[in-house]
């Protein structure tokens, strides 16, 4: 980390942040059963929902990059925050699905804005191990999808609301947002020397990568938004049981992320991605495929999922030195726009041809990732290796 310990504070705020990020967003796939009774609404209109708001969440990401740029990494950061305040409030006392949908629109755009912002700030102030701290702001993000999703599962059985919740956890948000207020980190962007040449957006790398990103985290994100709803369409489960699946699995998760980035550190980037990427699909296929009773297989794959996301994206600051903000906002636009399709795609299935069939739509997106990281590899190994990355 660079020499300043006024930095120090506003870093525990952002791994803060990352620790709360999944209260709201890892949490929704066990409240989707909820969802569709408290509306009454079918798959197809959950998984429109989060198609549509996210698409224009899109725009937001590409977007936050620029912004960066221009008012610096902790107003973006505080604009993020306070967009998802005001988004879960209105979530929360929504008596309609159109307030319900409303209200899920700045938070979109919440975490969007600060994600990137985070992604952003990170290799800033941690110079040289920027992949070990990659994967350990990521690990907050595990640690507190375990929490979260054990706890809402605890709650629920004691019949504690989903409004009740959201209510809560604003207040956590805003906490945060005061102490945030308070803290030090960089608040100038940094400064673009390369002005003229070749945009980064001719190159197809950036394209490329964008899309192993995003069939990776549909593999991930789907796991928490569709894993509950399979197993009680598919086998008959409470809410609380899909809840506790997915607790193991991110619990199993977190501890990958918060060792893995050594790991990575050691034996290489992309060569331990491709590793850990192949290990987790095949627990992930055979734990569909051999049903009810093994289930648990899908959450121990949770530590082969850990280190992709963070590990790749430690990279964009080489791959793309020139532009590394606006780089990094397009990809995430990238990667919403795979998520988001993909969500839809499996709402419709779900609805067409059963949970039990479109649930391989999860192993199929981690195998399309492995593939495009591989070609990754081939195309950007020897540039990595000139800048000493493994």
């Amino acid at each position: 980390m660079q020499n300043s310990k006024s930095n120090r504070f506003g870093v525990v705020i952002i791994f803060t942040l990352m620790f709360l990020s999944p209260f709201i967003e890892n949490t929704r796939g066990i409240f989707i059963p909820i969802f569709k009774e408290d509306f009454s609404v079918s798959n197809t209109v959950i998984s429109s929902m989060i198609t549509s708001v996210s698409l224009a969440g899109m725009a937001v990401t590409f977007f936050s990059g620029a912004l960066i740029e221009r008012i610096g990494q902790k107003k973006t950061i505080i604009i993020g925050i306070v967009c998802l305040i005001t988004g879960i409030f209105v979530q929360s006392q929504s008596e309609t699905f159109l307030m319900f949908f409303i209200g899920f629109i700045p938070i979109i755009a919440g975490i969007n804005i600060y994600g990137v912002a985070a992604n952003t700030v990170i290799p800033i102030l941690f110079v040289g191990t920027s992949t070990i701290a990659m994967n350990l702001l990521h690990f907050m993000y595990g640690a507190g999808s375990t929490v979260s999703q054990n706890a809402i599962g605890f709650l629920l059985d004691r019949n504690i609301t989903w409004r009740t919740m959201y209510v809560f956890i604003a207040l956590l948000y805003l906490i945060v947002l005061i102490a945030f207020i308070f803290a030090k980190i960089p608040d100038e962007p940094k400064a673009e020397t390369v002005t003229a040449g070749k945009s980064i957006f001719r190159d197809p790398m950036l394209y490329i990568f964008g899309l192993g990103l995003g069939f990776y985290v549909f593999a991930e994100q789907g796991m928490s938004l569709w894993l509950t709803n399979y197993l009680k369409e598919g086998f008959g489960l409470r809410e609380s049981v899909g809840a506790r699946y997915l607790g193991i699995f991110f619990f199993i998760f977190a501890f990958g992320r918060l060792v893995g980035g050594f790991i990575v550190q050691k034996t290489g980037v992309l060569r331990t991605v491709m590793a850990t990427q192949v290990i987790a699909l095949l627990l992930l296929a055979a734990g569909i495929m051999l049903g009810e009773d093994y289930v648990i297989i899908i959450s121990i794959s949770g530590l082969f999922f850990s280190i992709v996301f963070p590990s790749l994206m430690s990279l964009v600051s080489v791959l793309f030195s020139e532009k590394p903000g606006m780089a990094t906002g397009f990809m995430m636009t990238m990667v919403a726009l795979v998520l988001n399709l993909m969500n839809l795609l499996m709402g419709v299935m779900t609805d067409l041809v059963g949970p039990k069939v479109s649930i391989y739509l999860l192993p199929l997106s981690m195998a399309i990732s492995l593939a495009i990281v591989a070609y990754i590899r081939l195309k950007v190994g020897k540039k990595l290796k000139a800048a000493g990355i493994k």
